[in-house]
């Protein structure tokens, strides 16, 4: 008798592609191109907060999984938003990664929000930064998400609130008007001062490279 394979979450009931839904919002990320390939986006059942489960796959590499998430949208531009649990950057890539970001950014409207865990090995540096009181915008994974267009402002979840809020996170704005986006950038300004200013006290290397970050990042910070 063949061995039954093992379903991988997005191939159980409930699971749909995103083309099924032609009217949500991730449905447009399914058929980019990337890699070689093309993503399918397969929707899951909704959590318990409302927020709607989704894995983004690379076509046709046998459909592996390149990030998983939830998506959640509403009426106000804060209930928009798209957590990111999980990425495969062995498949995507660095580059793929960085252009799943975006694409996943452009489904927001301006208000929403980007999270994306930091408690993978892949992100030890980051957590490793935040842990040490450095600026998120100076950490490996505030740099990427400011590059791909997000404000310079973040929430750090370092410790999520009632403890059933998944990993740590770093959470990104789309800034809802260009007076938000120049506001948050003269407060980044001011932030990555005041740890230049300080963080000559520590010498170890996570500090050092986000020293490293903030001088490269404050030049165009200044000039926007």
């Amino acid at each position: 008798m063949p061995e039954r394979r093992t379903l991988a979450p997005h191939e159980r009931p409930g699971w749909m592609p995103a083309t099924d839904e032609p009217g949500h919002p991730l449905a447009a990320l399914d058929g980019e191109s990337m890699a070689g390939g093309r993503l399918q986006v397969r929707l899951g059942p909704a959590s318990r907060f409302g927020a709607r489960y989704f894995v983004v796959l690379l076509d046709p590499d046998g459909g592996q999984p390149l990030l998983t998430g939830l998506h959640h949208s509403g009426p106000l531009p804060s209930y928009n938003w798209v957590e990111v649990a999980e990425t495969n950057e062995a498949a995507a890539g660095a580059d793929g990664l960085r252009r799943l970001f975006e694409l996943l950014l452009s489904v927001l409207p301006p208000g929403g929000h980007l999270m994306v865990e930091y408690d993978s090995a892949q992100r030890a540096e980051t957590a490793q930064a935040l842990a040490r009181g450095v600026p998120a915008i100076a950490t490996p994974l505030g740099e990427l998400l400011l590059s791909i267009g997000c404000g310079a402002k973040f929430k750090d979840w370092q410790i999520a609130e009632g403890g059933s809020e998944g990993p740590r996170k770093l959470q990104a704005y789309k800034p809802p008007s260009e007076e938000h986006a120049r506001r948050w950038r003269r407060e980044a300004v001011q932030d990555l001062r005041a740890f230049l200013n300080s963080a000559g006290r520590d010498a170890s290397e996570p500090v050092s490279a986000a020293r490293r970050r903030a001088q490269e990042l404050l030049p165009a910070l200044e000039r926007d």
